[in-house]
């Protein structure tokens, strides 16, 4: 059965990581980031268009994702708060998961 368009993105995204942290070449690897940029911007695209801002589910896994990233952003600054960064990621993709099953 065909992945859809939701799953190759997401499964393009893991694997462009993967490679980019696997790769010892430095222009490959800039190639690498500049396409994950790339893919990421047309996800983000698509989600502006096609989910309805107007979801109680979407303000709440905007929000959700706005704390988790509050928080990367955290523990890039401080490792001990990387446990941290897996909880809000962790309620961000229970709001997700939510949003995507209203939307479905």
């Amino acid at each position: 059965m065909a992945k859809s368009l939701g799953e190759e993105l997401s499964a393009a995204l893991s694997n462009i990581t993967a490679l980019i942290i696997k790769t010892d070449s430095k222009r490959e690897r800039t190639q690498l980031t500049r396409q994950q940029a790339k893919i990421a911007g047309q996800l983000q695209v698509f989600v502006d268009k096609v989910v309805d801002e107007a979801l109680p589910e979407y303000e709440e896994a905007t929000e959700a994702l706005k704390a988790a990233n509050t928080e990367a952003e955290a523990a890039k600054k401080k490792l001990d708060k990387v446990a941290s960064s897996i909880k809000k990621f962790a309620t961000a993709v229970d709001k997700l998961e939510s949003l995507a099953e209203t939307v479905s």
